[in-house]
């Protein structure tokens, strides 16, 4: 037997291994992610490799290339480092690996400190790790020893505070906005007498932190620190760090100069926003978990991320499944798509709004908001802030808690009755806005907690102007591309009966008889939009006035909003 050439040929089969290892793991750059499974990316597509991390595929040894898992390992790693390639929100070095079998899930975990990865977390609930690395060929190799029946490989993503309205990407809230100031709790239908709203009930906000300030000055708010460096030591909260502070005080804030929807309410304070405003996917479920496990009734998430994580969907559920209402911002980059958690089913989305009840450019929109979320005061709203100080506060960020605190308000005036329960009565007594009915600009409506607490009282009057609803895109599918339409709601508590409703538009007017409108219902009159006349540099002019027939109806409680004037731009696809 020739030796020589025996080690020879291994060598030459040995090589060929590598080689072919090699030329498997590069394929990643060819693929692109489907529902999991790869399809061949169309000619001409080149990743940017610039932007991936080091694969270090040299590093790779020969052992782990033989190791009994090692197709499989390598089909994880391409994915994920597709996956990365696809979406520059998600985490380089690191990934959440999810367990399917508990005795893996233990041995690997007991064993941790003798492999090439650090633990950035765990959850023995999911049997779930957050893993960290340097190298890719470190991963490789651990995972080329694991069924891979028995583990599932995720991306951690990046969460961060929603962009500032009016700033880098972000649009400001457009032209005719007009601010809240201190005039939230009146638009929202509270005055003076809230003070024990909320009592009893428990909001916890997941955020930047919340930092001392009179407002919370009868209050012992409850803080969870999830912020560690590098080390797992605790990073103390920057004094300039106030989003939280600013949140918190919307809800449950007792100054009278910015006094929150429900000043009795119990606040759990989780910190996962670093002092740049960061933190990750894997972090956020942590504080959900523990927030449904402390007891919380409402979670408020004024936070986002571009990147719809599995763990966080898990821990979601998880509080949903604990009776636990979570809701969250839906971002302020004024694009059609909503931010992750916003975007979850199980999740009050939440918009913004002007004190005039408007859409403001920088909300997000999407069909989590069509599906049951709401829109809320978002526009320079006084809170809180840290130090003493008050602040004009603006984006989704504050529209979010406006929303938690009515919950708690509507669950302490409701003794027994669950978070869910009280949110679908919000959405029931919602003020209709925008297109008729449910919609992705405004969701059910404009928050309107008053509405629920009055919604026994008999006899009240109340007819509104909703909205004066254009949109060329779905006039022309309709057949009637000079159509708008004309909405016009009960708000009140006893039906509405022969209304007189009238209607300018450019040089055109109108008059409208509605017959009758049951209580919490709306009507709705297809008008002419008339631009053959009286159009302008800013748009068409449109006003609507509702004249109620005291005789029949009783006198109107609120004349405020039965009138409704605007501009229609005629190159808008989106008329909120």
């Amino acid at each position: 037997m020739n030796q020589k050439s025996t080690i020879f040929t291994i060598s030459v089969t040995a090589l060929g291994i590598l080689t072919m290892v090699f030329i498997l793991f590069f394929n990643y750059a060819r693929r692109n992610v489907d529902n999991n499974k790869f399809t061949e990316i169309t000619e001409g597509l080149d990743l940017n490799f610039s932007e991936l991390p080091d694969t270090d595929i040299s590093l790779i040894d020969d052992s782990a290339s033989r190791s009994p898992f090692a197709s499989s390992a390598l089909d994880a790693l391409r994915k994920l480092l597709a996956a990365l390639a696809a979406d520059s929100f998600a985490l380089r070095n690191e990934v959440i690996l999810r367990f399917t079998d508990e005795t893996e899930y233990n041995v690997f975990l007991k064993t941790l400190a003798d492999r090439n990865l650090s633990l950035l977390g765990s959850s023995d609930r999911f049997m779930t790790m957050r893993i960290g690395f340097e190298r890719y060929g470190d991963l490789f190799g651990e995972l080329a020893n694991l069924d891979p029946s028995a583990y599932e490989v995720e991306t951690n993503f990046l969460v961060s505070l929603p962009s500032q309205p009016g700033t880098g990407d972000s649009p400001g809230a457009g032209e005719g906005a007009i601010p809240f100031g201190r005039d939230a709790l009146k638009f929202i239908g509270i005055g003076k007498g809230n003070l024990e709203f909320g009592k009893g009930i428990k909001v916890a906000v997941i955020d930047s932190g919340i930092q001392e300030h009179e407002t919370f000055s009868e209050k012992n708010i409850l803080e969870y620190d999830l912020v560690r460096d590098a080390n797992g030591n605790l990073i103390p909260i920057d004094s300039n760090n106030g989003h939280g502070t600013a949140v918190a005080s919307i809800i449950a804030g007792s100054d009278p100069r910015y006094l929150g929807v429900a000043p009795a309410a119990e606040i759990l304070s989780y910190r996962v926003l670093d002092n740049d405003g960061y933190s990750d996917s894997y972090t956020l479920a942590e504080a959900i978990i523990q927030a449904a496990d402390s007891g919380a009734d409402i979670i408020n998430i004024s936070l986002g991320s571009k990147g719809d994580s599995g763990i966080v969907r898990r821990a979601v559920d998880y509080a949903n499944d604990a009776g636990v209402l979570i809701v969250a911002a839906t971002g302020n980059e004024g694009a059609n798509s909503i931010s992750f958690p916003a975007a979850i089913d199980g999740v009050v989305a939440v918009a913004a709004n002007d004190a005039l009840g408007q859409h403001v450019d920088f909300a997000n929109s999407g069909n989590n908001l069509q599906d049951g979320g709401i829109t809320a005061p978002g526009y320079a709203v006084w809170a809180a802030w840290p130090e003493g100080e008050a602040v004009s506060f603006s984006g989704t960020s504050a529209s979010a808690p406006f929303v938690s605190g009515a919950v708690a308000a509507v669950m302490s005036e409701n003794q027994g009755m669950s978070a869910l329960s009280a949110y679908e009565l919000l959405q029931n007594h919602s003020n209709e806005a925008g297109a008729p009915g449910n919609d992705i600009v405004y969701g059910t409506g404009n928050l309107n907690l008053g509405r629920v607490l009055e919604r026994n009282v008999p006899n009240i009057t109340d007819a509104g102007i909703a909205s004066y609803y254009y949109d060329p895109a779905s006039t022309e599918l309709g057949g009637q591309p000079n159509t708008a339409q004309v909405v016009i709601e009960n708000r009140g508590t006893t039906a509405l009966h022969n209304l007189t409703v009238q209607v300018k538009s450019g040089s055109a007017e109108r008059t409208y008889n509605v017959s009758f409108i049951p209580v919490g219902e709306i009507a709705v009159i297809e008008t002419p939009a008339g631009f053959s006349s009286g159009v302008t540099e800013e748009g068409l002019p449109v006003s609507v006035t509702v004249i109620v027939n005291q005789n029949l109806n009783g006198q109107d409680r609120d004349v405020s909003d039965n009138s409704l004037s605007k501009n229609i731009e005629l190159n808008s696809s989106k008329q909120p």
